[in-house]
């Protein structure tokens, strides 16, 4: 879907309404780690998995509070990678 009237978050959150997202997983960047966007996704009966940079203190505090279906021991995965003149870490749970 071109994103001709809007913005790529835009034309996204519009797409989501006509996916059939019952038991589906959807996953996307930090881009679209919105409030906005999870409500699309929660409405449609889908789960997410999105990328949250450490800068989004209110949503972070969300994802943290959200249960996991792992309990304390949820799987892992750092990388980090140099490049451009900084450090990145990422770390999935």
């Amino acid at each position: 879907m071109p994103a001709d009237r809007g913005t790529e978050l835009e034309a996204a959150t519009e797409a989501l309404g006509l996916i059939a997202l019952e038991g589906k997983v959807v996953t996307a960047d930090a881009l679209h780690c919105n409030r906005r966007t999870i409500a699309a996704i929660d409405a449609g009966g889908g789960e997410w998995r999105l990328a949250l940079k450490v800068n989004q203190d209110s949503l972070l505090s969300d994802a943290r509070a959200r249960p996991s279906p792992f309990g304390d021991a949820c799987p892992v995965a750092v990388t980090e990678s140099a490049g451009h003149g900084r450090t990145e870490t990422r770390k999935a749970v």
